[in-house]
């Protein structure tokens, strides 16, 4: 639009920072829309999990989760694994009086939940849950159909 006032900038770097509203539109419908597809497919587990301080590590006999869920007590938090799914939630629910003649009232709430697939083949009886400092740590043992597999590559 303003190509001719900004000098120190070419045509091109200017075309580049031109955005056009249709095509943005489209790209918001269409992640909208995928969004939408995989919570009715009931795959949304994976999307609403990435960088909300979830990390998991995938070792050769077990897989390691690390969520962040601090606010909690260890009896607060249930962990889970059902239908080929790790869940992993908390909630809890604090009120007081914060003066003895009943004036003040404090009250806070808290809520965590995480939920992930796993492969099949996780031994669920070795399965190990920790807490501390926040981070809540679960150890979830690989059997032998759970273990990766190298495959050989052959030239042709």
């Amino acid at each position: 639009m303003f190509k001719n006032l900004i000098p120190w900038t070419n045509q091109n770097d200017t075309e580049m920072m031109e955005v056009d509203p249709k095509t943005e539109l489209a790209q918001l419908r269409a992640n909208f829309d995928r969004m939408l597809n995989k919570m009715w497919a009931g795959d949304l587990d994976d999307a609403w999990n990435q960088g909300w301080g979830c990390d998991v590590q995938d070792a050769e006999n077990e897989i390691v989760v690390r969520a962040e869920a601090p606010g909690f007590e260890p009896e607060e938090i249930d962990v889970r694994l059902s239908a080929g799914r790790l869940v992993m939630q908390a909630e809890h629910k604090t009120e007081q009086q914060t003066h003895e003649n009943g004036n003040g009232h404090y009250s806070s709430y808290g809520k965590f939940y995480r939920a992930m697939s796993v492969p099949a083949g996780i031994e669920a009886e070795k399965i190990e849950a920790k807490y501390k400092n926040g981070v809540l740590e679960v150890h979830l043992p690989k059997g032998e159909e759970a273990k990766s597999k190298r495959i050989a590559v052959q030239a042709k």
